[in-house]
């Protein structure tokens, strides 16, 4: 099955974050300012992206569905849970959280795990050094977040139940 790559419209920055989490290749049209050398992307230049890099694209500006309904996704409703309930429906997306599938949630790039904690004991709490044992870090060298399933996963799956 091909994977699913999308790009999320400005408006969409806590959906951006959760689809990335959950290991979607998910674009943030805001990411796209120093691609393009503007600000904000206009619609044509989001689109001419997603076609080029085979995204789909998610917005809640009806005239820009309009423009291409085959590779936009228009949501409706308010609420980044909403939103996801809906692309689920539409997309037939799952959202199951595994930090080795997870990807950055701030710069959309692929995870690689930690393989002795220690490495990052300096770039973290010490009550979180402590409390887990398993940490990811983010592969691009500009970004290299660190990542680990702490209690925030936890209140974003009950959401999900909910």
């Amino acid at each position: 099955m091909k994977e699913i790559k999308l790009l999320t419209d400005s408006m969409f920055g806590r959906l951006t974050r959760l689809l990335r989490i959950f290991g979607y290749d998910t674009i943030y049209a805001n990411d796209l300012e120093n691609y393009f050398q503007v600000s904000p992307v206009p619609d044509d230049l989001l689109l001419k992206y997603a076609l080029e890099d085979d995204r789909i694209v998610i917005t809640r500006d009806y005239p820009f569905f309009k423009k291409n309904m085959e590779k936009i996704i228009y949501l409706e409703g308010e609420g980044v849970y909403h939103y996801l309930f809906e692309l689920k429906k539409k997309l037939h997306l799952e959202y199951n959280f595994a930090l080795q599938k997870a990807r950055c949630s701030v710069c959309n790039s692929s995870l690689e795990e930690v393989k002795d904690k220690k490495e990052v004991i300096n770039e973290i709490k010490p009550q979180t050094f402590n409390h887990y044992n398993e940490f990811y870090q983010c592969m691009n060298e500009d970004c290299r977040k660190i990542y680990w399933e702490g209690t925030h996963i936890d209140k974003i799956r009950k959401q999900l139940k909910n």
